[in-house]
């Protein structure tokens, strides 16, 4: 049996299927609507392939991604930049005034702490959430290729193209600011409770809010701007901010927050470290401390025992 003999005898076999599961329907008419099907799913493939062609792939949303960086700096987002890897603390803000695929170019706007990624690591930039075709992002890692310290300006970062971009948290602790400060006092030496002598139970503070100090009356315009589980921010007449006392230094708080349940003043202890200082209001600098060890005080002997917190 030759093609054409196959041909036509898988039609007539056709023909007399189609006659069995349609009784009554010329074999013309089943061809034609077969025919119009065979159409209709072509349509529905072709506008398939056209709208996956369409669809942005990996390649796309990554060239998207790598774009944020001037998207930033179109819209002059400030950029915090990390002290390192292992530490959250903010460094630098910065804005951004050029970015390339290979390259990001920042200006330093604020200094907060010491940058300690050295170049050729990655450090992290985190910067207002924005969203993105994966989900939303508020920072990115990048290689430091000229630090402030090591490149040809002590104003300027130099970052390598982003590595990654991630959502990560901005804050552990939630700040509260503090309206009414007759609430609260405050008493801070600026001293390590390792290595210091001095017995800060009897003490006059170096820095006094609402509390008795060894300046007198004049620690009564200092404030307590914001309190967390993590730290606190002040604000202290410049003339009474300690000689010795930089970003780094070590603290010691006596803390008296009011409990209104009991009518009364209840203390706290904390040993803490200085991590930013601000200019802040005409006459005044704004004071950030990080809680980084806690004290109770012994009912016998009265002498602090500190925990690292």
């Amino acid at each position: 049996m030759n093609l054409q003999e196959l041909i036509s005898s898988a039609e007539a076999q056709f023909d007399r299927l189609i006659a069995l599961l349609f009784p009554g329907v010329s074999p013309e008419y089943l061809r034609l609507a077969g025919a119009l099907l065979l159409g209709l799913a072509a349509l529905v493939l072709l506008l398939i392939g056209l709208r996956l062609l369409r669809r942005p792939g990996h390649r796309n949303a990554h060239s998207t991604r790598t774009g944020i960086p001037r998207t930033l700096q179109q819209k002059g987002v400030v950029v915090d930049v990390l002290a390192g890897p292992d530490d959250e603390s903010v460094a630098v803000r910065c804005v951004i005034t050029a970015a390339k695929s290979n390259k990001i170019q920042c200006e330093i706007i604020e200094r907060l702490d010491v940058i300690r990624t050295r170049p050729g690591n990655e450090l992290v930039c985190v910067f207002a959430p924005m969203k993105t075709r994966d989900g939303r992002i508020n920072s990115f890692t990048a290689t430091l290729v000229e630090s402030d310290r090591d490149g040809r300006r002590t104003d300027r970062l130099v970052l390598a193209g982003p590595n990654d971009y991630a959502l990560i948290p901005r804050r552990k602790h939630q700040r509260k600011r503090v309206a009414d400060q007759q609430f609260i006092r405050v008493k801070l030496w600026t001293a390590s409770p390792g290595t210091s002598e001095l017995a800060f139970e009897d003490a006059a503070p170096q820095v006094g809010v609402n509390s008795f100090a060894s300046d007198g009356p004049d620690q009564s315009a200092n404030a307590v701007i914001n309190i967390s589980g993590g730290g606190l921010g002040l604000s202290v007449l410049n003339r009474l901010v300690p000689e010795t006392c930089t970003v780094s230094t070590p603290v010691v708080i006596n803390l008296f927050m009011f409990n209104f349940r009991e009518k009364t003043f209840k203390p706290y202890w904390y040993a803490g470290e200085v991590r930013t200082l601000e200019e802040g209001r005409p006459g005044f600098t704004r004071m950030g401390i990080e809680f980084t060890a806690t004290a109770r005080a012994d009912q016998n002997s009265g002498r602090l025992h500190w925990i690292n917190l």
